[in-house]
């Protein structure tokens, strides 16, 4: 058995599909899977899915990427090949169609003339209403309408990740989102850092920053005092070096929840417009407490933060 999974765009969207894939491991134990995706998920993809085939999209044209990789691989001779995608993709159908599998998994709709590349179609209401991991299982699984803790996304620990222990806690702050609403401010971190303080006087708190961000980091260290430090990852591997190092991670809704969900660590997710019903963390009610505001992170009662803050911290 030959199976192939086309995912592109995000990191958190390369995450949301593990689960799919451990669905398709736990199926086909001997199965071949091999996973497309374009280069700026590779480094990620080594960690997440290490004992299966990653192959990458060139750079480029994406037509003729796409098209190009179909048909180099198609001599692969793929049994089964899914678009890891719940919205109709045009490119996505495509590449399936002339990969010349057997059988093509993908989301449609009958208005699209790509939609007939496909002969394993699945409606987009079939789809529409559940979490962006679960999504994926159902284009594959129709009958799926919950997902095991067992298919989480997981990181391994090798070596490079080894987490460093320190008395006292480690608090991770993120001063970079690139989503306007998620991102939480300096003046509620601070007042988040100082209330952390009065119950655990010796805690630390990492302000983990972009370097076009840099200046919010350094204002925020102001804020904060000596308790803090200000660091830039400079590599993938160094950020899940220093996540893996943290006590506790408190950050809006983006890629570093996903990957906290990962390492299975600590962390408090604030989620602002996006709805976690959709794109939640998948991680157990043990290690993630998320908050929802459905205009902007910052409006989240800081009398529900703290509660949660304290609940992961004495646990």
């Amino acid at each position: 058995m030959k199976i192939a999974i086309l995912r592109r765009n995000g990191l958190g969207d390369l995450i949301c599909t593990q689960p799919l894939i451990k669905f398709l491991q736990k199926t086909y134990p001997n199965a071949e899977i091999n996973l497309f995706i374009d280069a700026g998920n590779a480094e990620l993809a080594r960690y997440l899915c290490p004992e299966i085939n990653i192959h990458i999209i060139p750079k480029g044209n994406k037509y003729l990427s796409i098209i190009k990789t179909a048909l180099l691989f198609r001599r692969k001779k793929i049994d089964i090949a899914i678009s890891a995608k719940p919205t109709p993709m045009k490119l996505n159908n495509l590449f399936l169609w002339l990969l010349g599998a057997k059988k093509r998994y993908a989301v449609v709709t009958d208005k699209h003339w790509h939609s007939k590349l496909i002969n394993c179609p699945v409606k987009q209401g079939h789809v529409n209403g559940y979490h962006q991991a679960l999504k994926l299982l159902r284009i594959f699984s129709p009958n799926e309408d919950k997902l095991s803790p067992e298919f989480f996304p997981y990181i391994k620990s090798e070596n490079t990740l080894q987490p460093i222990e320190y008395q006292s806690p480690m608090i991770l702050f993120s001063v970079s989102n690139n989503r306007k609403y998620s991102l939480i401010n300096n003046e509620r971190l601070t007042l988040i850092a100082n209330k952390i303080l009065e119950n655990y006087p010796k805690a630390k708190f990492i302000i983990s920053s972009f370097k076009q961000d840099i200046l919010l980091a350094e204002d925020l260290r102001s804020r904060i005092g000596k308790n803090s430090e200000i660091v830039v990852s400079d590599s993938l591997s160094s950020f899940l070096v220093l996540l893996n190092s943290m006590t506790l991670i408190i950050i809006g809704d983006g890629g570093i929840c996903h990957l906290a969900a990962s390492l299975q660590k600590k962390f408090v997710a604030f989620y602002g417009v996006t709805k976690p019903e959709n794109w939640a963390p998948l991680a157990t009610e043990d290690k993630c407490i998320t908050l929802y505001d459905p205009e902007n992170v910052n409006n989240i009662d800081l009398d529900k933060v703290y509660p949660a803050i304290f609940k992961l911290l004495k646990e």
